[in-house]
């Protein structure tokens, strides 16, 4: 009987030794230059077309040192000062049409208040002022709803990049050995797309349009004040945001380090019994896992690496897109100052406040799926 207790777990020390070979000759090929897993590619596809575009040939293959070489190239100093002046460019002419407009706009209705005066009746000169007034207003508000459009377009592209990215980064943590800190990061990034999609992709719409109503109607009429509960409306809606935002980066961090400290102990105890009840073969065992964890560490590397490059530069853009035009609405407020359109002055810092406002969402939202990139980049396969 005790022989046969004896021989029981060594016959499942030596079935697990076998178990492993094969992982650990696939996996070492995968450090020296094969395949990623297929959920990659997968990650890959839910990129827009104009960020692929700019992006280095390497990133799109399934060899993990080209992917790791393409994410070296691309996180070179040269590379992202190019990517962001292109960026800028490409916007600056868009802007500089929307700057345009604004001006001819602001122009007729400088030209606008001149006629007023040429009217004898007091009625008939202030109904061609609102006529007027909310003929350019209605113009300004069509120019303003491409920035809402650029969010929501990316808010869009976060969401499936970010659903993407979880089977990605389970199968690298399952692979490694970190089984409970895959179930967290799955978790943590589940519970995010759950928020982001109820709370951020169903409000940023009307909450934009609540504030242009208002600003719309302080406009027409400044005897109606409304420039305080729209400030409220926007200050407090960042600030849920931020609220939510901690609150699952928080949760996040702490399970997937916790779930990543346990599975190492878990791992290292199973080394330890391996290496007392048989030196020989608990030893082989060991130096498997050793290398199967150098092996997972790398492509984690490669895909952790890759993976934050590709949430910036997704994120700049949008971003830039955002600060450009803001100063263009801006400079379009200083024009209506120096014209005395006062109406429309009011109107375009309000689409500047806005803006700035989106800003700082955007990076609010973004921060959730870099952090998970990041503790995925930084946490150690507890088979190494």
């Amino acid at each position: 009987m005790r022989r046969r207790r004896f021989y029981v777990p060594v016959l499942c020390l030596l079935l697990l030794c076998t178990s492993l070979t094969l992982p650990v000759a696939a996996d070492t090929e995968s450090a020296s230059g094969e395949t990623l897993p297929p959920t990659y590619q997968d990650f890959i596809g839910e990129l827009p077309e104009d960020l692929t575009d700019r992006l280095p040939d390497g990133i799109f293959s399934d060899n993990s040192e080209e992917v790791g070489s393409a994410a070296t190239q691309m996180s070179d100093f040269s590379y992202l000062l190019q990517t962001v002046l292109s960026l800028v460019g490409v916007r600056l002419g868009s802007c500089a049409r929307l700057l345009a407009s604004i001006a001819g706009l602001l122009i007729l209705s400088a030209v606008c208040k001149l006629l007023q005066s040429s009217f004898k009746g007091e009625k008939i000169a202030r109904a061609f002022s609102l006529c007027t007034t909310l003929i350019i207003l209605l113009a300004l508000l069509t120019q303003g709803y491409e920035s809402i459009r650029s969010v929501t377009d990316y808010f869009s592209t976060l969401r499936g990049v970010t659903a993407a990215s979880i089977p990605l980064m389970g199968s690298l943590y399952a692979m490694g050995g970190n089984v409970s800190a895959a179930a967290a990061s799955s978790t943590g990034l589940s519970l995010f797309l759950a928020v982001f999609e109820e709370i951020v992709g169903r409000s940023i719409v009307p909450f934009c349009a609540v504030c242009l109503a208002f600003a719309l109607v302080s406009a027409l009429d400044p005897s109606i004040r409304l420039q305080t509960l729209s400030g409220t409306i926007k200050k407090n809606y960042t600030t849920v945001l931020a609220f939510l935002m901690m609150l699952l980066l928080a949760m996040l961090g702490a399970q997937t380090t916790l779930g990543a400290k346990s599975d190492t102990l878990a791992m290292k105890s199973v080394k330890f019994a391996a290496g007392n009840m048989i030196p020989v073969v608990g030893g082989s065992v060991s130096e498997l896992l050793r290398t199967l964890g150098a092996s997972i560490g790398y492509l984690r590397g490669a895909v952790g690496i890759c993976g934050i490059l590709l949430l910036i530069l997704l994120l700049l853009p949008t971003l830039i897109e955002l600060f450009l035009v803001r100063l263009t609405w801006q400079l379009g407020a200083s024009l209506a100052d120096i014209l005395g359109c006062d109406t429309e002055k009011k109107l375009l810092e309000e689409f500047a406040s806005i803006n700035g406002y989106l800003i700082t969402a955007v990076i609010i939202c973004s921060v959730v799926p870099i952090l998970s990139f990041t503790l995925f980049l930084r946490c150690a396969s507890a088979l190494g």
